[in-house]
């Protein structure tokens, strides 16, 4: 599809701009984490920084745009080498590992509300995380390398054929879906399971509960409203690129609308994870906050059990250790 000056020129520059408010977005929260050490104690947190991190270093190559693009390739404001190229498409590969963090995330939730670990679990548990996300983030995107997959794509160097060098980015379709796309909706659809458990655990809650049942906007309603913005934010993110691919492998026209959407929300995934974690200091009235209410719901639970086996509300044992973990997670 042939693109006029103006068309490439917004496909060009709208990503340095998407990118650096995702860089804003995911310094804020490494800003918020990295300087308080009763945060970097919850593991919580930590997926939350380190998810954080991988999202500042993608969304700075995105923001980088056509300028690592070598220059003979006669892309719009490219400036770059093969050297360059190769650099940018790799990490751009490695924004998997955000997905990743995500999909944790929704692990996270589901064991902390629904089968209620302690947080010494939840540690034990970490310990696997990190390195798994590491093995299998960095081993996809160093198999891109001797494949030599990295090229000049358009808008930025990824995965994609160079016409200039056939031996250079072989089977590009097939490795796009085979490397990244694959890998990304399943970690969508279970993200998406996993948020459907929780919200049908809280509501479990919500129906038990008179007191907060006669309100207004139940708990659980909100909590149901935040999950699906959360799984949103992945579709919104993805949907756009996984369509471009999927037009461009059946040989079908890419309207030129899907192009800018691609390169408008891709970018964005630092920003949106700010919008979730910054509600409750800087956009309240944009994302109400899904933790506070998640731990709120493990709250209710578990003082609902301690009157069940002790006639009161006082709690004493394990249920007390869990109160004063819930209470300690949310007072962080």
């Amino acid at each position: 599809m042939g693109l006029s000056i103006a068309q490439r020129k917004a496909l060009a520059i709208v990503p340095k701009v998407t990118g650096v408010l995702s860089m804003t977005g995911s310094g804020l929260i490494i800003y918020d984490i990295l300087p308080n050490r009763k945060k970097r104690k919850k593991t919580y947190f930590r997926i939350m920084c380190a998810m954080s991190i991988f999202d500042f270093v993608t969304s700075f190559m995105y923001a980088l745009s056509t300028w690592p693009i070598p220059a003979e390739s006669g892309v719009l404001y490219a400036s770059g080498t093969e050297g360059t190229c190769i650099f940018q498409g790799f990490f751009i590969q490695l924004s998997l590992a955000a997905p990743l963090y995500n999909l944790s995330l929704a692990i996270y939730y589901l064991l902390f509300i629904t089968y209620q670990w302690k947080e010494r679990e939840l540690k034990k548990l970490e310990r696997f995380l990190h390195p798994a996300i590491m093995v299998i983030a960095f081993g996809i995107a160093i198999a891109g390398l001797p494949l030599r997959l990295y090229n000049n794509s358009n808008v930025w160097c990824w995965i994609a054929p160079d016409a200039a060098d056939p031996n250079r980015g072989d089977n590009a379709n097939f490795y796009r879906f085979a490397l990244f796309y694959v890998e990304l909706w399943i970690i969508i659809i279970t993200v998406t399971i996993l948020m459907s458990a929780v919200v049908l655990t809280i509501v479990r809650t919500e129906m038990k509960s008179a007191k907060y049942s006669m309100r207004k906007l139940s708990l659980s309603r909100q909590v149901f409203i935040q999950s699906v913005s959360y799984v949103s934010i992945f579709y919104l993110s993805w949907t756009f690129p996984t369509t471009l691919r999927i037009l461009q492998t059946i040989g079908t026209p890419v309207p030129y609308a899907i192009f800018l959407c691609a390169v408008i929300f891709t970018p964005l995934q630092g920003f949106f994870n700010s919008l979730v974690y910054l509600k409750k200091e800087g956009f309240p009235f944009l994302m109400p906050s899904l933790d506070r209410l998640a731990r709120t719901t493990v709250l209710k639970r578990t003082v609902e059990k301690g009157e069940s086996q002790h006639g009161t509300s006082s709690m004493g044992g394990d249920d007390g250790e869990q109160k004063a973990e819930v209470e300690g997670f949310e007072n962080a």
